[in-house]
Order: structure tokens, then C-alpha cells, then sequence
């Protein structure tokens, strides 16, 4: 039998659905450019005399340090504001389109040539569930690498501030305190760790000064004291003969990272990975694994929101533009709200010591909505 070419199997693109993803990934452009930027104006209102504080130094910054200030700060933002807004600009893009379409009569042509309704939204859906997956990508790929300039603050562009009196554990089970730690230089004073052995404090190293050389800490002024007798004594001092160095998983990076209230956030699925592995409060605990969670939930919300507004959006029953796009809002919006408080609940540390609470919370949206988008999309009259 002769091969058919996809043509002939009907698997090729139609006419009709290259002008739907035309139209629609030009709405999409707009909606982006239209959200970030407003996301954006905000906050500057907000902050912008922030940029505009004297240094430590005394001396004001002049209007191009502000304005270098601005871009360098709102430049890596942008990656953090379309992750948290990429739901809704894709249904905004659907919307947008959409009410185009309806607009110029165009649906009403497309019904009359025998056409689904279905038919005319999958190009819409398809290219949805795609730039949903940058999504993805932006939040594993681009936003860890970001992460230190992304926890900076408003007013910490022209220097960053010390931090003081930091207190946490690495993944050997020990705790380190530093009373100051200069992200600038990558340095910490007045630094104490302690090592311990299943909960118990086995030996305290002390140094003046601890400096990151790229690989290692390098300690100045360090002396370190043990807590066992007999041979196990003997082994600590044989270990800790030479303290110039500390090898630690705490890098500047993630000791930077600490200070924002949301690094969690900032962090790829393989770093939350690893922070589980550390001795975390109950409350770090459960916000690290919604956290988790929430990374394969997040992409199939975005999806649900976009399929419970497409049929409000697209009906054989004459309505106004401004009625289609208040219902299609108002539906992912309710998945919205419910989806924001589930990550309330399940970061919260309420439910700490029980783990499968938190997979119950992160994908509850996903069991209550999808199928409720399901049936929206089986419900279209073709």
C-alpha cells in the first residue's frame, strides 16, 4: 500500500488553525508585554525612592546610577514576574484572541462552514500547553541561576548590606554561626561550628575570620576544642589537625539566598532535593515540600485555568464580549483562589510531621478543577 502523506491523513495544519495560532501568539505577546510591564510600573511607584537613597559613603547616586540601578534590578525580575503571571497571560492571550475573532464575525463563518467549536480552539490549547512549558524552563533553568540577584532588596543595588548573626546547619549534621557575613567580600566573622554526632556536640572549631576561596572556606585565627576522651578525642584531633580550611555546602550563594523571605522559591527541583536532606525547622520543612509539589502542580493549574476560560470564551449563543471574558476570568479565578490558599496551607508548618497532607494540599486544585474543566469543554455546543 502506498505511503500517504500527512495531507492526505488530514494531519497537517489547516488554514484555520494556522490563523487561530497567528492570532493567538500575537495576543500573547501583547498580554506579556502588557502584564510585566504593569507588574513592573507598580512596584516602581512604590519603591522608587528606594533607588534614589544615599550610600553608606553619604554621596546620592545621580539619574544614570538610578537609572542603571532600575534596569539592574527590574532586568532579572522580569523572569520572576512572568513565572507567577504565565497562568494568566495565557488565558489573557486566549481571550484577547478570541474576542477578536468574535468581534469581526470570524467564529460565525467558521461555524457556518460546518467547523467545531472544539476544532477551532485546539490550535489555542496546543500552543498553550508549549508556552506553558517556558514556564518550566524559566523557573528550573533561568531563576536558580538568578537566585543572588533576585533576593537583593530595593535599596541594595549600589551595595549590599551585611548580614548578622547567622545560624544554620549543612548537610554533615553540623551548625554554623557567623555574627556578620559580607556578601561583597564573601567573608564571615567571629565564626563558630559546631559538629555533632546523632544530636550530640562532638567538637567546636572557632576562627576569626572565614573566606570563601572559590572551593572551601579559608579560616584565619581558627582553633577548635573536643568533647570526647580516649581514642574518639585522639581521631578529632588527628581530623582537625589542619583547621586553615572548611570544606561546607554552604556556599556565599545559598548563604545569600537565606535572607529572601521566598528563596525556596528560587531554588530547581534538584536544590529543594538536597535542602530535604538538611536538618530543616518543621515549618522549612513542609514549605519545601509544597514547594516541591506545587513544581509539577503549578504547570497543570496553568493549563486547567486556561481550559475552565476557553468555553465561556467561545459559544454558539450570542453574548457580549465583555459578559464571555467575566465569566471566563471569574472560573479561573475561583481555581486561582483556591490554588493560592492550598500553598498558604501547606507552607504554613500546620501540618508538619505529615508529609502526605502536604502532596493532599498541593494537588487538591488539580483533583477539584480538572475535571470541572473537562466537563466545561464537553459541554461546548458545536
Amino acid at each position: 500500500m502506498e505511503s500517504r502523506s500527512k495531507y492526505e491523513l488530514g494531519l497537517a495544519p489547516k488554514i484555520i488553525d494556522r490563523y487561530v495560532a497567528r492570532e493567538y501568539l500575537i495576543s500573547y505577546l501583547i498580554a506579556m508585554v502588557v502584564v510585566l510591564s504593569m507588574r513592573v510600573l507598580i512596584d516602581l511607584l512604590i519603591e522608587f525612592d528606594e533607588f534614589a537613597e544615599t550610600t553608606s559613603s553619604g554621596a546620592a547616586p545621580g539619574a544614570l546610577e538610578v537609572i542603571h540601578n532600575i534596569f539592574g534590578y527590574y532586568g532579572p525580575k522580569l523572569f520572576e514576574y512572568f513565572r507567577d503571571f504565565s497562568g494568566t497571560i495565557i488565558l489573557l492571550a486566549a481571550a484577547f484572541s478570541l474576542a477578536r475573532l468574535t468581534r469581526n464575525n470570524e467564529l460565525v463563518a467558521v461555524l457556518a462552514s460546518g467547523i467545531s467549536l472544539k476544532r477551532v480552539i485546539a490550535p489555542i490549547v496546543f500552543l498553550g500547553f508549549l508556552l506553558n512549558m517556558l514556564m518550566v524552563c524559566d523557573q528550573e533553568l533561568i531563576l536558580p541561576r538568578l537566585a543572588d540577584k533576585l533576593s537583593r532588596r530595593h535599596d541594595e543595588m549600589a551595595e549590599l548590606r551585611l548580614l548578622h548573626n547567622l545560624f544554620l546547619p549543612d548537610l554533615d549534621n553540623s551548625l554554623v554561626y557567623a555574627r556578620t557575613y559580607d556578601p561583597g567580600t564573601k567573608t564571615m566573622t567571629d565564626v563558630r561550628i559546631i559538629l555533632r554526632d546523632k544530636g550530640r556536640m562532638i567538637s567546636r572549631i572557632t576562627a576569626e575570620q572565614a573566606r570563601w576561596d572559590g572551593h572551601t572556606w579559608v579560616l584565619s585565627g581558627a582553633g577548635a576544642c573536643y568533647f570526647q576522651t580516649g581514642d574518639d578525642q585522639k581521631n578529632l584531633a588527628e581530623i582537625w589537625k589542619d583547621i586553615s580550611h572548611w570544606t561546607s555546602d554552604l556556599t556565599p550563594e545559598y548563604l545569600w539566598l537565606q535572607r529572601h523571605s521566598a528563596y525556596k522559591g528560587l531554588m530547581s527541583s534538584a536544590e529543594l532535593t538536597d535542602l530535604l536532606r538538611r536538618n530543616l525547622r518543621p515549618a522549612d520543612r513542609a514549605e519545601t515540600i509544597s514547594e516541591k509539589h506545587f513544581r509539577f502542580t503549578d504547570p497543570i493549574i496553568n493549563m486547567v485555568m486556561l481550559l475552565l476560560g476557553l468555553p465561556m470564551l467561545v459559544s454558539r449563543e450570542k453574548r457580549s464580549t465583555k459578559t464571555a471574558m467575566f465569566f471566563a476570568f471569574a472560573g479561573a479565578g475561583g481555581c486561582f483562589i483556591v490554588t493560592f490558599a492550598c500553598k498558604l496551607l501547606a507552607g504554613s508548618g500546620i501540618y508538619v510531621g505529615a508529609d502526605f497532607k502536604q502532596l493532599l494540599l498541593t494537588w487538591l486544585p488539580v483533583i477539584v478543577f480538572l475535571p470541572l474543566s473537562v466537563l466545561a469543554l464537553d459541554g461546548i455546543k458545536t
